[in-house]
């Protein structure tokens, strides 16, 4: 039985392309389900960053995304918690009109990295 020349490299191809297809390899993620892909991460990344008017550094060490060193990124986990929570159970927090899109980070924090305190 011959073997195609070419029968090792397409073989090792094969395997490399389905192990960049097989699941992320997303480091330290506690809160976000650790199967997002990583530009879905990215993308909500972004937007937590745009939230709170803040750059990727506020809560992360260059270029180091698993590391826990900073404050910031554990104040993160717990309000990405909180918006999780209120949006389970939108019908205690909130009137019928709002919708589950308008509850995020930017709904108190509406571009600042801390919010605002209510004075009535």
């Amino acid at each position: 039985m011959r073997t195609h020349p070419f029968a090792p490299a397409l073989l090792a191809a094969a395997l490399l392309a389905s192990s960049i297809h097989a699941a992320p390899q997303n480091r330290n993620l506690q809160v976000i389900d650790k199967n997002i892909s990583k530009d879905e991460l990215k993308k909500m990344m972004e937007g937590f960053a745009a939230q709170l008017g803040v750059k990727c550094q506020f809560c992360h060490v260059d270029e180091q995304y698993e590391k826990d060193d900073k404050k910031q990124k554990g104040d993160a986990r717990k309000m990405i918690k909180l918006v999780m929570e209120m949006k389970s159970r939108k019908p205690e927090f909130f009137k019928t009109t709002v919708k589950e899109t308008a509850i995020q980070c930017s709904m108190c924090h509406r571009g600042r990295p801390q919010p605002e305190a209510f004075v009535p």
